[in-house]
């Protein structure tokens, strides 16, 4: 029971001595923990072999950036709204390609300025759209978004409502034809970078 108390004490003392976090110092310096610290040609060569452990290390520190990156940046529900493990490593193998030297972290610090214009600022419902053998996962506010672009493209005529209508599969699978992608009427995230990025 006293070893207990003690505990409890060292503990409180503990934080109450503890210094507050920040998050950089004056020369705009931070810790990098795990796989932040790699380099870019790092990333490359776990690529090769995707279910590798350092691989897997790797891409889930991406996507737990990314996570935090919606919790802190303003205005953020989802900053990478319709981008998936595939995408992420993609994008990150075309830079990294060109800028071996760089880090993991340095690389998602861009990424995740280049993805601002694109992110989700509220809440929106995730939906399943497609069929048993292609589908995807699609927040509403996305497709809302992907109406208005076809609408602009002459490709879809239908309310922009965020619903995934028989109108709409049709519109994403001329669109998919004219950008010589698979054409399943799905929104893949191939699909909504080619139409939706600016």
């Amino acid at each position: 029971m006293q070893f207990g108390r003690m505990a409890r004490a060292m503990a409180l003392a503990g934080l109450a001595s503890a210094a507050p976090a920040h998050a950089e110092d004056a020369n705009k310096q931070f810790a990098v923990e795990g796989g932040g610290r790699a380099s870019c040609q790092t990333f490359l060569n776990a690529r090769k072999d995707q279910a590798s452990a350092e691989y897997r290390q790797l891409i889930g520190f991406v996507q737990g950036y990314q996570t935090a990156a919606n919790r802190y940046e303003p205005n953020t529900f989802d900053l990478s709204p319709w981008h998936n493990e595939a995408a992420f490593g993609l994008i990150l193998e075309k830079h990294c390609t060109e800028y071996p030297r760089e880090t993991l972290i340095g690389a998602l610090q861009k990424l995740t300025i280049s993805f601002r214009p694109i992110r989700i600022a509220q809440f929106s419902r995730l939906l399943e759209v497609g069929d048993g053998k292609n589908k995807a996962f699609v927040y509403e506010a996305i497709l809302k978004r992907s109406q208005a672009f076809l609408r602009v493209r002459g490709l879809y005529n239908g309310p922009e409502d965020g619903a995934y209508s028989p109108a709409l599969r049709d519109a994403f699978k001329r669109f998919q034809e004219q950008q010589k992608l698979p054409a399943t009427g799905v929104p893949d995230p191939a699909t909504l970078w080619t139409l939706l990025n600016p």
